[in-house]
């Protein structure tokens, strides 16, 4: 039986067009379809099929299309204090109770003194909550809705506009790395590990 590398390519196109169809994040499934579709556009050039080519070219300029408007789009950024008895709240948490309570018990966040939502496009957008002391801000979650899970947010209230939090009187965040993941966004955002062995990142505003 003789390989068909080129079948097995299209095969390939396949799954990665269908795990950005997987993605929560519009963005996450731009790029990936955008990886997909132009695979699919070399798949149909290398069977000679004009339609299978054009068709995927044609979804190639509509990612790309959408991406830029995406980044280049000037969006309006907030953060609101939030009633942490409000029915809004009680919503959040009961929505996303599975999520939250792989990185603190939904007991553990009631017993928090602190809640602001991140408004975009005055759209809540995610929801951070902890311990005020002083000047630091203890963040025991820093839930992101799905379908906002581009960093942007991050970037405008941590890296690019951290006085949103000084007007607060708020001059030192503490937040706590439950995964790799979650670090890893965390020195994006320009935290700064406390110690070797400690999951505790810090960052001065």
């Amino acid at each position: 039986m003789t390989f068909d590398w080129v079948e097995w390519f299209g095969y390939l196109a396949s799954v990665v067009v269908l795990i950005s169809l997987m993605m929560a994040s519009i963005v996450k499934l731009r790029w990936i379809n955008l990886v997909g579709a132009s695979m699919f556009t070399i798949y149909g050039l290398l069977i000679h099929s004009i339609p299978v080519a054009f068709l995927n070219l044609g979804i190639v300029g509509i990612n790309i299309y959408y991406l830029y408007l995406f980044y280049t789009a000037k969006e309006k950024f907030t953060v609101v204090a939030a009633d942490m008895d409000s029915e809004l709240f009680n919503h959040f948490l009961e929505t996303y109770k599975a999520e939250i309570e792989r990185i603190v018990p939904i007991s553990a966040l009631k017993q928090c003194q602190k809640a602001l939502y991140q408004l975009r496009d005055n759209e809540v957008a995610g929801i951070m909550v902890g311990d005020r002391i002083g000047d630091i801000l203890d963040i025991k979650i820093d839930f992101v809705f799905p379908r906002y899970r581009d960093y942007k947010l991050g970037e405008y209230f941590f890296v690019k506009h951290p006085e949103l939090f000084k007007q607060r009187g708020i001059r030192k965040i503490f937040a706590h790395a439950k995964d790799d993941a979650y670090a890893h966004y965390l020195k994006r955002m320009g935290f700064k590990r406390v110690s070797e062995d400690s999951n505790t990142y810090e960052k001065v505003l």
